[in-house]
């Protein structure tokens, strides 16, 4: 998961189809700040999609989930990946 967040810093984002990226609903989500709940939630998910190590099977884990499912482990990503960014770059504070 360490590497797709990396890639996530770059701008790219292999886990997650096109189609997805461009929901106007997770477009809203994904700056919406996660509560305790949803926390340990996506906690349960990453663990469930790092489990595999090829790109491909974690892809079909993101495709098997109900749709709130993936919305939050996206919205958790991308605050992964922001978080990364900050840290990467703190004069953006």
């Amino acid at each position: 998961m360490k590497a797709l967040i990396h890639l996530g810093t770059q701008g790219h984002y292999p886990l997650f189809h096109e189609i997805w990226m461009k929901d106007p609903e997770i477009k809203e989500k994904k700056f919406q700040k996660i509560t305790g709940l949803e926390r340990a939630r996506a906690k349960k998910l990453f663990q469930r999609v790092s489990k595999h190590r090829q790109l491909e099977h974690k892809k079909t884990v993101l495709q098997s989930m109900a749709d709130e499912d993936r919305i939050l482990f996206m919205k958790a990503f991308f605050k992964l990946v922001e978080g990364k960014i900050l840290d990467l770059k703190p004069e953006i504070h």
